[in-house]
């Protein structure tokens, strides 16, 4: 079995989180890595890829079948539109590409199953999301 014919199974197999998870994760990345390795070209087309991203969140949440709580709904556009601007700002040179990454990782640490078992006074917050991120 060929890896692109292993990937598209799995694919397949995942539920929507799983999919958003691994969106997030892969923009992340291109976004972590374009930074380091101070490429312009690249960093534009990773910040425009996450914009994307959001967008297409942005749309989601606008639908008319979207399921989640206002409340969330709203918190969410919020950071859609603030990502939005921010990344035309980082596509430019005037900002950096952190504060896009910083979110991103948020949101996925917010994706992540939570564990009922632990108990959240005791639980030591995570140390990063870096491990995580290998897909």
């Amino acid at each position: 079995m060929s890896v692109a014919a292993y990937q598209k199974a799995n694919q397949n197999a995942e539920n929507p989180r799983q999919t958003e998870y691994r969106a997030f994760a892969l923009f992340t990345r291109a976004m972590e890595e374009a930074d380091k390795e101070d490429n312009v070209m690249e960093r534009i087309r990773a910040v425009a890829n996450n914009r994307r991203l959001w967008l297409t969140m942005q749309m989601d949440l606008l639908s008319e079948e979207n399921a989640l709580p206002d409340d969330l709904k709203g918190r969410l556009l919020s950071i859609a539109f603030w990502v939005g601007r921010y990344s035309l700002q980082a596509m430019k040179g005037e900002a950096s590409v952190a504060p896009l990454i910083t979110v991103n990782k948020q949101i996925m640490e917010g994706m992540k199953p939570q564990d009922p078992t632990k108990n959240p006074e005791t639980t030591p917050p995570p140390s990063g999301l870096d491990s995580k991120l290998s897909l």
